[in-house]
């Protein structure tokens, strides 16, 4: 029996990143595998769009690109910051204040 072959597949964070808005790679490349908070940033200087945490900011922030209102927010982002914690209760701490 022949074995069909498929075409290779892409790695999930290289399809991810290629999805992404343009404007927003350099953020993207940058973000590191550590645990800690990320921020979206819109237009406002002041006031972010989103604010996460994850035990690895990477990944988490490349998930989002799953679901279509995700995927929206993120056009609306101009740029993404995290800041790295040591742990969970790092992670809660400056979620709950970061504004």
């Amino acid at each position: 029996m022949a074995r069909r072959q498929s075409a290779p597949r892409l790695e999930f964070e290289a399809a991810a990143i290629y999805e992404y808005p343009e404007h927003l790679r350099p953020w993207l490349e940058a973000l590191p595998r550590q645990p800690g908070v990320y921020l979206f940033h819109g237009e406002s200087d002041t006031l972010p769009l989103y604010i996460g945490k994850s035990v690895n900011i990477r990944s988490r922030v490349l998930s989002h690109l799953r679901t279509p209102d995700e995927a929206a927010m993120l056009r609306q982002s101009r740029r993404i910051t995290w800041q790295r914690t040591a742990g969970r209760a790092g992670r809660t701490l400056i979620r709950g204040t970061a504004h």
